[in-house]
């Protein structure tokens, strides 16, 4: 499960630098990434209950979600699922 979730967050990751240097305004469209990701961060800790997913809000939660936005926090939901 750990190579795979490895390979999973690389790919998340190339993803988004890709994604990034496509767009002509790159602050702006980082920032929304960061700001979605945080908020489907926050949004899965308050009402996450309903899909037995409720992460806490550690460093490491909000690092990956801001840094890889949305994806992150699928990411996140899928380690539980995997149980790692």
């Amino acid at each position: 499960h750990n190579v795979l979730l490895l390979a999973a967050a690389v790919v998340i990751l190339r993803m988004s630098v890709e994604y990034y240097r496509r767009k002509s305004h790159r602050f702006v469209a980082f920032l929304m990434g960061t700001g979605s990701g945080i908020a489907a961060l926050l949004l899965a800790h308050y009402y996450g209950g309903i899909i037995h997913f409720t992460p806490p809000l550690t460093v490491y939660t909000l690092f990956v979600a801001a840094v890889a936005g949305i994806p992150g926090v699928i990411l996140l939901y899928l380690m539980q699922i995997l149980a790692l």
